[in-house]
């Protein structure tokens, strides 16, 4: 009986991590950056490099389907790689956006555009 109740368990166990995960989401705050479009793709490029663990892996596809979103929104309305634009962003993504681009390697030409971009969202935590 103990197995079948422990077998029953780890079944739903996935389930209950989706819900939690949804719930968590929408719990979190919508943050209100702005930032430069070709910061946007900076970001999804470096994100692409990152190395990450096995228990990462729903929350890095969060953040890459987030940023994808994003940037194909933006294409639509056809901004330029220039343009300043406000983007909403819920704070756990952002949060795991810049733990996923602390482990990135940057040439030091790129170090004012990932600071540009923390800074946008530390900023936007701050205007709350």
């Amino acid at each position: 009986m103990k197995k079948i109740t422990l077998l029953a368990f780890l079944m739903l166990l996935p389930f209950i991590g989706m819900a939690q995960q949804n719930a968590q989401q929408k719990d979190s705050p919508i943050l209100t950056p702005t930032v430069v479009v070709g910061d946007l793709v900076f970001v999804v490029q470096v994100l692409k490099t990152v190395e990450i663990k096995g228990a990462e892996v729903d929350a890095y596809l969060q953040v890459q389907q987030t940023f994808d979103k994003l940037i194909q929104d933006l294409n639509a309305q056809q901004k330029k790689v220039n343009d300043t634009v406000d983007i909403k962003i819920a704070l756990n993504i952002a949060q795991a956006t810049v733990t996923f681009m602390d482990r990135a390697t940057l040439q030091g030409q790129n170090a004012s555009i990932y600071k540009r971009f923390v800074d946008a969202l530390v900023a936007s935590t701050k205007a709350k």
